[in-house]
C-alpha cells in the first residue's frame, strides 16, 4: 500500500492525472457544444478557437519556451516575475488588438463588433490560463495545475443546464470560468516572483531566443491550421466543424502529447544540460512508452471510426466518419516526428525551428488549392501530415549535419 501510494503521488503520475483532466475537459466541452449549437455555430466556434490558438502560440513562443529552457538553466524569481508581466502586456495587447479590428469598414467583422465583450473575455482568459499552466508546470508546482484544472470542470453544469445557450453566450461562460480558475496560479506567482523592472538582461534573452520562436509560431499556426481553414472556405463551414469536431477528439491523443511537450521537455532539458545521462535514458523510456500507447489507442479510433463519429456528433455527421481514419494517420507521423522535434527545442535550434515552418508553409501555400479542388477533406488531412513529413525531413538534416542529439 506504501508504494501504491508513492507511485500515486509521484511527478508523473501527477502530470499525467492534470493532462487527463485538461485534455479530457476541453474534449468534452467540445462534445458539448457540437450538441448544443448548430453546425454552423460550432463551424464559427472552432474558427474563433483557431484564432485564439494562434493568438497562445505567440505567448508560448515569445514567454512560455525561452522560459522552459531558461528554468532548466538557472531559475530565478526574476524571471518567473518577469515572464508574469510579459503575459499580461501581451494579453492586452491582443484585447486592444481586437478591439481595433472592429473599428474597420468591414462588414464581414459585423459579428465580432457585435459581441467584442464576449471575444475579449474568452481570447484573453484562454490566453491567461494556458501560460499559468505551462508556467507552473515547468517550475514543478503540479498540484496548483491540478487544482486550476479540477476548478474548470465547473463549466459544465453552467452549459449542460442553459435552457437557450448560444455561441455567444458560450464564450462569455467558457471566459469567466477560466478566469476563477486561473486564481490559484495568479495567487502564487504575485507571492512568489521578483517583478524588478530593471530587466535588460531577461529582455535580451527572450528577444533573442523569441524572435526565431515566434516567427517560427506564426509560421507553425498557418502551416498547421491553413489547410484548415482553407477547407472552410472551400468545402463549407459544415466541413470546417466536422473537421474541427475530429481534431478535438484528438485532444484525447493530445493528453499524453502535451505532457511531454509542457513537463517532460523541460525535464529533459534540465538532466541535458546537467549531463545526468542514466536518468536521460529512463525519462526517454517513459516517453517511448507512452508514444506506443499512443499508438494503440491511435489504432481502435481508426477501426471504429464511423462508430466513433455518430456517437461524437450524432446522426448529422454519420458522412464524416472518413475523416477519424484521416487524422489517425496523420497523428501515426506526429507520433513519429516528436523525439526529434524535442531535440531541436532542447538544443535550442529555434533558427532551424523557424525554417522547418517556413518550408512547411511554403508547401502548404503552393499545394493547397490542388489538393482541396481534388480532394476535398482527403486532401486536407493529406496536406497536413506532408506538412509534417516535410518538417521533420529538414530536423533531421540539421541534427545530423551538425552531429547533435539530446538523445545520444
Amino acid at each position: 500500500m506504501k508504494r501504491i501510494h508513492e507511485i500515486f503521488k509521484s511527478a508523473s503520475v501527477l502530470v499525467f492525472t492534470d493532462q487527463l483532466i485538461f485534455s479530457g475537459s476541453n474534449f468534452l466541452l467540445t462534445f458539448l457544444l457540437v450538441r448544443k449549437l448548430s453546425i454552423s455555430e460550432f463551424g464559427i466556434f472552432s474558427s474563433i478557437l483557431l484564432i485564439t490558438y494562434f493568438l497562445v502560440g505567440i505567448s508560448n513562443a515569445f514567454i512560455v519556451q525561452p522560459f522552459q529552457i531558461l528554468s532548466a538553466k538557472n531559475f530565478s524569481k526574476k524571471s518567473l516575475g518577469f515572464a508574469f508581466m510579459a503575459s499580461l502586456v501581451l494579453i492586452s495587447m491582443f484585447s486592444l488588438l481586437v478591439f481595433f479590428i472592429t473599428l474597420l469598414p468591414v462588414p464581414a467583422i459585423a459579428f465580432v463588433k457585435n459581441n467584442l465583450y464576449a471575444l475579449i473575455v474568452f481570447v484573453s482568459a484562454y490566453i491567461l490560463q494556458d501560460f499559468l499552466r505551462k508556467i507552473l508546470l515547468t517550475i514543478d508546482h503540479i498540484k496548483i495545475v491540478l487544482f486550476i484544472d479540477t476548478i474548470f470542470i465547473i463549466i459544465f453544469p453552467l452549459l449542460g443546464f442553459e435552457a437557450s445557450l448560444t455561441l455567444w453566450k458560450s464564450l462569455y461562460i467558457i471566459g469567466i470560468v477560466n478566469i476563477a480558475a486561473s486564481v490559484p496560479g495568479i495567487g502564487y506567482l504575485i507571492k512568489n516572483a521578483d517583478f524588478n523592472l530593471k530587466n535588460t538582461s531577461l529582455l535580451r534573452y527572450y528577444f533573442t531566443e523569441g524572435k526565431w520562436l515566434l516567427s517560427a509560431s506564426v509560421l507553425q499556426w498557418l502551416s498547421g491550421n491553413f489547410f484548415t481553414l482553407a477547407a472552410g472556405v472551400y468545402l463549407g463551414i459544415n466541413a470546417l466543424g466536422a473537421l474541427r469536431l475530429v481534431q478535438s477528439f484528438f485532444g484525447i491523443i493530445n493528453i499524453i502529447l502535451q505532457t511531454i511537450e509542457n513537463y517532460y521537455l523541460p525535464k529533459t532539458a534540465q538532466l541535458y544540460y546537467q549531463n545526468k545521462n542514466q536518468e536521460k535514458k529512463e525519462l526517454l523510456l517513459k516517453i517511448r512508452k507512452a508514444i506506443a500507447l499512443l499508438a494503440i489507442i491511435i489504432v481502435c479510433f481508426f477501426t471504429f471510426s464511423d462508430s466513433l463519429i455518430i456517437i461524437l456528433g450524432g446522426e448529422k455527421y454519420h458522412q464524416y466518419g472518413f475523416v477519424i481514419k484521416l487524422i489517425s494517420a496523420l497523428y501515426i507521423v506526429i507520433l513519429y516526428s516528436y523525439p526529434t522535434r524535442i531535440s531541436i527545442r532542447i538544443l535550442e535550434q529555434n533558427k532551424a525551428f523557424f525554417i522547418g515552418y517556413c518550408i512547411s508553409f511554403v508547401f502548404s501555400v503552393l499545394s493547397f488549392h490542388f489538393l482541396l479542388k481534388y480532394g476535398q477533406l482527403y486532401g486536407a488531412v493529406a496536406g497536413l501530415a506532408v506538412n509534417q513529413i516535410v518538417m521533420i525531413v529538414y530536423w533531421k538534416i540539421i541534427l545530423n549535419k551538425k552531429q547533435i542529439s539530446v538523445w545520444a
